[in-house]
């Protein structure tokens, strides 16, 4: 009996001595258990993804929102001469490259590249449209010329000037006077005052009437 009471008497006596550090292992286990079930009990319902907002598809078939892999190109603006006289327009001697025409100051039959449009001493040729002088002058022919560049290979002539108004590397407007109409020209004198107006495209020549509004064709 005395050997029971003795070991019951140590057991209480650990107990008393280490009730604390049992507590806090209890309270430890305890609060580890509820983890784990929190865990286990988590709801595990997965996240739908974020709602696209994708296009409707159409019944017909039709893309809602086609893309457009060949855009058009925006259309140019035309260009448009003004006559080249600031006075009335005389045509004294038309374009003609499609067959010859009689030159009656050097009596010979040959196409004529431009339009010789008449008038007085005192009327003045004028810019078809605006554009940059790249060449002003003199030959027995053609008399006093200036050449206006326009861009994209478009270039005009204005022939049988008096002396030039203007100079190389000049900006000029459509109306800017070049100079008076004459006699310049050696080739066509037996006209009278007059502008010769040719134009060039890339280098050849092209009919004026492809530039002058429809009512002075």
């Amino acid at each position: 009996m005395d050997k029971k009471y003795a070991k019951n008497g140590k057991t209480k006596a650990f107990l008393k001595r280490n009730m604390y550090y049992i507590i806090m292992g209890v309270c430890i286990l305890a609060i580890g258990a509820m983890i784990t079930v929190a865990l286990l009990t988590q709801d595990k319902t997965p996240v739908p993804d974020p709602v696209q907002n994708d296009p409707i598809p159409d019944p017909a078939g039709n893309d809602p929102d086609p893309v457009d892999n060949n855009p058009e190109e925006p259309v140019p603006t035309p260009i448009v001469f003004r006559l080249p006289v600031a006075n009335e327009a005389n045509v004294q001697m038309d374009y003609v490259m499609d067959t010859v025409v009689w030159w009656s100051t050097l009596k010979v039959y040959k196409v004529h590249n431009g339009i010789d449009f008449a008038g007085a001493e005192t009327d003045t040729a004028v810019a078809a449209y605006k554009g940059v002088v790249r060449k002003v002058e003199y030959d027995a022919l053609n008399g006093h010329y200036v050449e206006i560049d326009h861009g994209n290979g478009l270039v005009t002539y204005y022939g049988s000037l008096s002396e030039p108004a203007v100079a190389v590397g000049q900006q000029v407007e459509a109306g800017t006077v070049l100079g008076n109409l004459s006699t310049s020209a050696t080739a066509e004198m037996n006209l009278g005052p007059h502008v010769h107006f040719a134009v060039y495209k890339d280098g050849k020549v092209v009919s004026p009437y492809d530039y002058l509004p429809e009512g002075d064709k």
